[in-house]
């Protein structure tokens, strides 16, 4: 039986990667406990023409939040870790609280508007989070790039594998085509 290896026992480079995709699946939990609690009344609604927005700060926040969690567990700096987890998971909530404070969107606002401040943020504490990561492996931003590029955790092996990969990726390809082409007809 084949086992996983720990996250401090990985190269900084794979062991990005894997906190990487532990996080986004915790980030699923981000998006709808914001929601629920706003639904129910218990946090405020940020804008009332797009009930989602507290889901999308919320799974931005919890992904990046529990990624630094897991970076911090593997340099065993688990207080900074802590306290970048803290401001990762306020920082895209407040960062569109304030947002709206001094821009008040209509209730016709486009998606870029609402959720504008939170992708800024989250692209500002992803870059924050693997700078850091760099530093305490003693890489620099070049050197931990390459490490990701040469992970090669769940690519297909054998043969049955990549066939399978490659009918699901035109499977895939074949809808985001039929997406697009469904989007530009609409518009015209």
């Amino acid at each position: 039986m084949k086992t996983a290896t720990p996250l401090r026992g990985l190269a900084p480079g794979a062991a990005w990667n894997d906190a990487l995709r532990r996080s986004l699946a915790i980030s699923i939990a981000g998006f709808f406990l914001p929601n629920l609690l706003a639904e129910f009344g218990a946090v405020p609604q940020l804008h009332q023409s797009f009930h989602f927005l507290l889901g999308i700060c919320g799974a931005a926040g919890a992904c990046l939040a529990s990624l630094a969690l897991f970076i911090g567990h593997y340099h065993r700096k688990l207080i900074q870790g802590a306290a970048l987890a803290g401001c990762a998971l306020i920082l895209p909530y407040m960062l569109t609280w304030f947002w709206f404070r001094l821009t008040h969107p209509s209730d016709s606002a486009g998606l870029l508007q609402l959720c504008g401040p939170t992708g800024v943020a989250a692209i500002v504490i992803y870059g924050a989070l693997m700078w850091w990561h760099a530093s305490q492996s003693n890489l620099t931003i070049e050197g931990l790039s390459t490490e990701l590029n040469d992970d090669d955790y769940g690519m297909p092996a054998s043969g049955w594998q990549q066939v399978t990969y490659r009918i699901f990726a035109f499977i895939g390809f074949i809808l985001i085509l039929l997406v697009f082409v469904a989007a530009v007809r609409s518009r015209n």
